[in-house]
């Protein structure tokens, strides 16, 4: 699967969709297996080895448990790298105030480009392609800001020029901290240990399925508890690891962004 089919199904719901209808066909197969079984045959001869079960459990189990872990920091740190971009313009903003009338105007211009970019920089359908001629573009407002703060040193001397670098050095950062927060959202989990996932998911579904054939259905509803649980899992971690096309978003953080450029429109 390609990185564009993936951001697509993720922000669609059909990955969801698809997971839960292939435990379902699983789960239905292996039940009417399990129950053309206990006709032939007795329960005792048939009956899946508990070691057996209990080994695939385990491991799934410490797989969901690693895959949280990672999936969890992924979104941790998306998160606290957009705060600290955010902070980092507000710093930009505040340094302003050191620059003559006249070139303070200018570099807030510029900065309003720059926010009502970035403000729409993650806007949903996100496309693998116009995601990164967003960010290609995002990056470049950026460095006009650096560029235009260069041109403006030499006019500075002194006790200005001193100020002055304070402000760029800020303007720095603020480029160097979208940098990191841009690549942030390439870092994902490896796609072997979602694919084991997938995997394991559907041997458990079979395992329960031909379980509940052969026992007669006698806990069919904790069975389908126990699959909608672990489907469950694995949908949670599928959405901390893509923060950005996925349900648990970061929409609360992102809308900083509008803050900001209400507070960069009354500032010129």
């Amino acid at each position: 699967m390609t990185r564009e089919t993936s951001l697509l199904l993720l922000q669609s719901g059909w990955i969801y969709l698809g997971l839960t209808i292939a435990v379902v066909i699983v789960f239905g197969l292996s039940w009417l297996y399990g129950t053309w079984v206990r006709r032939k045959l007795n329960k005792e001869t048939v009956d899946v080895s508990s070691i057996f079960i209990t080994s695939i459990f385990g491991f799934f189990a410490i797989l969901v448990a690693f895959q949280l872990s990672g999936s969890t920091h992924i979104y941790e740190n998306q998160r606290k790298l957009t705060v600290d971009e955010i902070l980092s313009i507000s710093a930009v903003v505040d340094s302003t105030q050191m620059l003559r009338a006249d070139d303070r105007r200018d570099v807030l211009k510029l900065l309003i480009e720059y926010v009502e970019q970035r403000e729409h920089l993650y806007d949903r359908p996100i496309h693998a392609l116009g995601l990164e001629e967003r960010g290609r573009a995002q990056k470049d407002a950026g460095l006009r800001i650096l560029r235009h703060a260069y041109a403006l040193l030499p006019q500075y001397s002194g006790d200005d020029r001193i100020m002055f670098k304070s402000f760029l050095t800020r303007v720095q950062l603020m480029n160097s901290i979208f940098d990191q927060q841009y690549a942030s959202i390439f870092m994902q989990t490896p796609r072997i240990l979602w694919q084991a996932l997938v995997v394991l998911l559907m041997i458990i579904s079979g395992i329960c399925g031909y379980k509940t054939g052969i026992e007669q259905g006698q806990q069919f509803g904790l069975t389908v508890l126990f699959l909608f649980v672990i489907l469950a899992a694995i949908v949670i971690c599928l959405n901390l690891g893509n923060p950005r096309v996925s349900a648990i978003n970061l929409d609360l953080v992102d809308a900083q962004f509008t803050k900001l450029l209400d507070r960069l429109e009354s500032s010129r």
